[in-house]
This record gives structure tokens, sequence and C-alpha cells, in this order.
């Protein structure tokens, strides 16, 4: 069993590793100026996600020292450990209001992006609806029918 957690202790930690390499791949792949709502994002997104690998190679750390730390001696439980996995299993816990937070946040900054996607197409369609209306010499539509 003591192998096992060592292994799932390297794994996690490998684990950790590659998506801190991630992290640092994906800030430096950010092209162009960016403006400031996406600044901020990115920002966050990147605090919340280091937060996430910080977390997740402590929880490998733990792992790696549970490997040393015996369960039991003389027929009795050892405080040490139940208290280092007890220590692991809320970190897991907050890991996963870690990523909770992060797509929450990713969900809404893609809802505002659309909404102002949609904001500008219905702007354009209205500065040009005009111009389309003069050239055909039709009669405007109703005003029923207007986008809002």
């Amino acid at each position: 069993m003591q192998s096992a957690i060592r292994g799932l202790g390297i794994g996690v930690g490998l684990i950790a590793l590659f998506l801190g390499l991630r992290l640092r791949l994906d800030r430096q792949g950010r092209e162009g100026p960016l403006s400031d709502v996406d600044r901020v994002f990115h920002a966050r997104q990147d605090v919340r996600r280091r937060l996430g690998v910080a977390v997740l190679a402590t929880i490998a750390g733990l792992m790696e020292l549970g490997y040393w730390v015996e369960p039991g001696a003389r027929g009795r439980g050892n405080p040490v450990f139940v208290v280092l996995w007890l220590g692991i299993l809320a970190l897991i816990a907050g890991l996963l209001g870690v990523a909770l937070w992060d797509s929450a946040a990713t969900w809404r900054y893609g809802r505002d992006r659309r909404r102002e996607l949609v904001r500008d197409h219905v702007r354009e369609l209205r500065r040009h609806a005009p111009l389309e209306r003069a050239e055909t010499d039709e009669p405007p539509a109703s005003d029923s029918a207007e986008i809002r």
C-alpha cells in the first residue's frame, strides 16, 4: 500500500508540473495588445490557476510525506497519519473549489464577451440598415420588428 501512495504522489506531482508548464506557455502565447477587460481577466485567471497548481503540488508533497508515515503501530492508529490524510482531503476539497471558481469566472467572461459581440453586431446593423434602405428605394420595415 505504501508504494501505491508513493506512486500516486509522484503522479500528482507530475500533473502539477505539467499544468504549471502549460500555464507558462499559455501566458507566453498571448499575442497582441489586450483590452483592459481581457488583461484583467487573464491576470486573475493566472492567479487562480497558479493557486490550483500550488495546491496540487502541496498535495503531491504531502502524499510523498505520507509514504514515510506509518499508519499504525502496536495495534493503535498513528494520529500524525490521520491528520496528514485529513489535510490532504481538505486540500483536495479546496482544489475542487478553486477549479469551480475558475470555471465560473471563465464562463462569466465568455458570456460577457458574447454579449459585447452581439451588441456590436446590432449596432453595425442599425448603422448600415438606413443605407441599404436608401439604396433599394423600398419603404422601411415597421418599427415593431426593430432589434433591441
